[in-house]
């Protein structure tokens, strides 16, 4: 898996370290599209100066909830990083978590916020996702080369 490192609009993506793979699948599929991708070398985490610096630069977070994201304090720190950076937000719904009755949560959503559900069964999802502007913009251009790097799965597996 690639990494996106330029500076032009780009998808920053936020998820458990639990659903690296499912999130995998995903960013393959958007960099399929021809989209700018950014992904921490070990998982995106508020804690780590480098990453906020790259969320702060971002067009989009794109933030893949689960019951495991909701569950790991650094990971709702995710959302609430977007927020205080005044990012564009897409909540990327993979099972049936929700925010409603989780107040600390709720008080997060931007007013940017999308909220999307991800489906295995059905691509409406990713064909929603691909109409927003916040991802369109993150499109590279024809003939652009993006500047990548290499991001090992190993690392995503030592947490």
């Amino acid at each position: 898996m690639v990494s996106y490192q330029g500076n032009a609009d780009f998808i920053a993506m936020c998820f458990a370290m639990k659903n690296r793979s499912l999130a995998s699948k995903i960013i393959n599929r958007l960099q399929n599209e021809q989209l700018r991708v950014w992904v921490a070398d070990k998982g995106f985490s508020v804690q780590r100066k480098e990453d906020l610096e790259r969320l702060a630069v971002c067009r989009t977070a794109l933030i893949l909830v689960s019951r495991q994201w909701l569950a790991d304090e650094l990971c709702t720190g995710q959302l609430k990083a977007a927020a205080a950076l005044e990012r564009q937000v897409v909540l990327l719904f993979l099972d049936e978590s929700e925010l409603t009755g989780n107040e600390a949560v709720q008080a997060m959503l931007p007013r940017s916020a999308r909220l999307l559900t991800y489906s295995p069964d059905s691509d409406e999802w990713f064909k929603e996702l691909l109409s927003l502007e916040c991802i369109t913009d993150c499109k590279r251009k024809a003939g652009e080369e993006p500047q990548t790097k290499k991001v090992s799965l190993w690392s995503f597996f030592r947490r």
